[in-house]
């Protein structure tokens, strides 16, 4: 099957890709195949083996396009408990196997192997992989937020990065680093009640709902002991939306389902590890953050078809070469 055959399926198919893939047209995939595995000395994957975690289809629909696009077969692993309504467009059919077992033969048959999970996951699966092949492992991720403008539309669109799929990709929105982010509760709050009467966060398991209860109570207690450095928003009668404020500069992770930390803004990012997106407002160019994507805030979950996850180029990965 040529590359224009390829290019015709993937575009045959793009209703349903590009939400979780961003826009596709044939002039950008020819120019990011021509560019990333053009040379005469690269030779395509035969069979890809992608083993998906998480609870949104991005990751899924974006390995895939890249195993497509280089025209091999395709076996992905979904999760056994998550992607349950995941279903791959009619044109791709023929050239993807699915799965939520690994059968044995998979990894031992591949030509390279693709890993989306915890940083164990991935230790565990580079230990399986062949030396041979290649492997692409995208590990633990999340997203932040630094703004400079903390306007009415700002919050608007920081809520529409937290509250998107919920906080379950890594490019999600988990803290947001201000000069004043005190003040910018309040702001923010106000615009997390809009979002979720346009978009319901959907319930939550008796785990994820207590995770959130949790922290919201240990809030409380910090703020009883020392007011001035802890505050709290969240949504009443539910666990739909929280927002913490903390007086430390550092980063951690939150429970997720649309709760965000606001922080004072550091001096230093050098320290910040496991970073997958940076949102600006207002935007601009920079070259001194420590993540592989900049980009505007509002923007999170639409990052371009083909962009280097994790920094990695995702054609160029997977190939090997022939001299």
């Amino acid at each position: 099957m040529t590359l224009a055959d390829r290019l015709n399926l993937i575009l045959a198919s793009a209703g349903q890709l590009e939400p979780f893939t961003g826009k596709l047209t044939r002039a950008s995939l020819v120019e990011i195949f021509q560019r990333e595995v053009g040379g005469p000395t690269v030779r395509l994957p035969k069979a890809i083996v992608h083993i998906v975690s998480g609870n949104t289809p991005h990751a899924a629909f974006q390995t895939l396009l890249n195993g497509i696009l280089l025209g091999a077969h395709n076996r992905l692993k979904l999760p056994s408990r998550a992607l349950l309504d995941f279903e791959i467009p009619a044109p791709l059919r023929p050239f993807v196997e699915v799965s939520r077992d690994l059968p044995d033969h998979w990894i031992e048959t591949a030509d390279a192997l693709v890993v989306f999970g915890s940083d164990e996951t991935i230790r565990h699966f580079q230990q399986l992989c062949p030396l041979e092949i290649p492997f692409v492992g995208h590990g633990n991720r999340l997203g932040i937020a630094l703004i400079d403008d903390p306007t009415p539309e700002a919050a608007r669109l920081a809520a529409r990065d937290i509250g998107l799929f919920n906080q379950a990709g890594c490019l999600s929105l988990q803290t947001i680093f201000l000069k004043d982010p005190r003040s910018f509760g309040p702001v923010l709050a106000e615009a997390m009640a809009d979002f979720e009467k346009e978009n319901p966060r959907g319930p939550l398991s008796l785990s994820e709902a207590g995770a959130i209860t949790n922290l919201r109570e240990e809030t409380r207690y910090l703020i009883a002991q020392d007011p001035k450095s802890h505050a709290l928003w969240h949504s009443e009668s539910s666990t739909a939306w929280t927002i913490i404020y903390n007086d430390k500069p550092q980063l951690t992770l939150s429970p997720g389902n649309r709760t965000v930390i606001l922080r004072p803004m550091p001096d230093d990012f050098s320290n910040f590890s496991h970073l997958s997106g940076i949102a600006l407002h207002p935007f601009e160019k920079r070259t001194d953050l420590p993540s592989p994507r900049i980009f505007p805030l509002g923007e999170a979950q639409n990052p371009p078809a083909l962009w280097p996850h994790d920094g990695i180029l995702p054609l160029a990965s997977l190939v090997t070469h022939q001299s």
